[in-house]
């Protein structure tokens, strides 16, 4: 911006100094010719201060023809008085103006200059060759060349400033947004890192204590009536502990699971359901591929959630599990004998949601329905990725 204002003091400046010259030489014009031929000669100053002090650009045309209207005033001059007349006075503001433009590479420009520039020297001829008057017209135009290109060269710094001060500006609206993002962007992380754990929690330990709990009320009974069953209960309680340590300790080092594919889901059924003293029917034909742990996980969290669920509820004695595999997806079917029943609304609580949830995290669906005869059918399909395909 300080460039800028510069380069606009030097015009400001060099319009000033060269109208004063106009003045000087109007005033010494006037002194020493006649009126008419100093109106010739004031005519001719006016155009040059109109060219000075406006913003209007000279093209060729013009050029040419003020040039022809200068040199035809000169000889009007010239024919009026009668007597040669030094009219370098009237060249030299031209020759000025005409370097300027020249030095914006305007060939017609420098070919006008150079006219002019021999007519001034012609005029000198009658007093020996004016060395100095080449001298000065050379002086002149490098000087103004030299000028004109600085006065460019601070007109493009500026409009360089400019650009980078609008640039800087804009980096720095852009690096304002990018911390506002990544702010978002952490406390989204945290609350989905917050929601993934509750849904661990709830569905690994939140099975466990539910096993402890229904298996020691039975314990209650046991001691009494069954003493050597209720001893075998209490192994089955102390197993139920250690794995739940261990599901904490599995949590807290990482927070995944990959338990194996269809046999580390039988398991788990199996160790589940033999808890609870349910009936397992499980069905797993076919062949089925590696799936990965996204899946594994998924599935796994799944049937824990939907057996908890069962025992919790459910009042069932039956459960049917069945995995199927397709080319595209994997199939989870989960169906008890239970209480539900079509007329009356399931309740979406947290484990629910959280197995809705962990379906759509990969893309794939969770559908619940009664079944005919009495109980809930739990459906489950995820895709099955391109890596995932090779057989075992």
């Amino acid at each position: 911006m300080q460039k800028s204002q510069d380069f606009s003091k030097y015009l400001f400046l060099f319009r000033l100094l060269l109208s004063m010259i106009i003045i000087y030489n109007l005033t010494i014009y006037y002194m020493d010719h006649s009126f008419l031929v100093w109106l010739i000669f004031f005519i001719t100053m006016c155009f040059y201060v109109a060219m000075l002090w406006s913003n209007f650009r000279l093209t060729i045309m013009h050029i040419v023809i003020f040039t022809v209207f200068l040199f035809s005033m000169i000889w009007l001059s010239a024919y009026i008085s009668k007597e040669p007349q030094d009219y370098n006075s009237v060249l030299w503001a031209w020759f000025v103006i005409l370097s300027f433009i020249s030095s914006r590479e305007q060939k017609v420009a420098t070919v006008v200059l150079i006219i002019v520039g021999l007519v001034m020297l012609n005029s000198g001829l009658d007093n020996g060759y004016p060395y100095s008057l080449i001298i000065v017209l050379a002086s002149i135009y490098f000087g103004i060349h030299s000028l004109s290109r600085y006065i460019r060269v601070l007109k493009i710094n500026s409009e360089q400033l400019t650009e980078l001060e609008q640039v800087h500006l804009e980096l720095q609206r852009t690096y304002k947004e990018l911390q506002d993002s990544t702010v978002q962007s952490i406390r989204y992380a945290a609350l989905t890192e917050r929601t993934r754990i509750a849904g661990e929690i709830h569905d690994g330990l939140g099975h466990h204590f539910t096993s402890l709990i229904v298996q020691m009320q039975a314990l209650k009974w046991m001691i009494k009536q069954d003493p050597d069953r209720a001893e075998s209960t209490v192994d089955q309680l102390l197993d139920v502990s250690r794995q739940g340590l261990a599901e904490v300790r599995s949590v807290v080092k990482d927070w995944s699971v990959h338990e194996g594919g269809v046999e580390g889901l039988q398991e788990l059924a199996s160790q589940i359901t033999h808890r609870a003293g349910l009936e397992l029917h499980f069905d797993s034909q076919g062949t089925f591929s590696i799936w990965g742990e996204m899946i594994d996980s998924v599935l796994y969290r799944v049937l824990q959630e939907s057996l908890t669920n069962i025992i919790r509820h459910a009042e069932a004695s039956t459960v049917d599990v069945t995995i199927t595999e397709t080319a595209q997806h994997v199939q989870l079917s989960i169906a008890d004998d239970g209480k539900y029943r079509r007329e009356h609304p399931l309740q979406y609580g947290f484990g629910i949601q959280n197995m809705i949830r962990r379906c759509e995290t990969i893309h794939g669906n969770c559908t619940f329905a009664a079944r005919p005869q009495g109980g809930l059918w739990i459906k489950v399909t995820l895709p099955l990725s391109n890596t995932s395909l090779s057989k075992n």
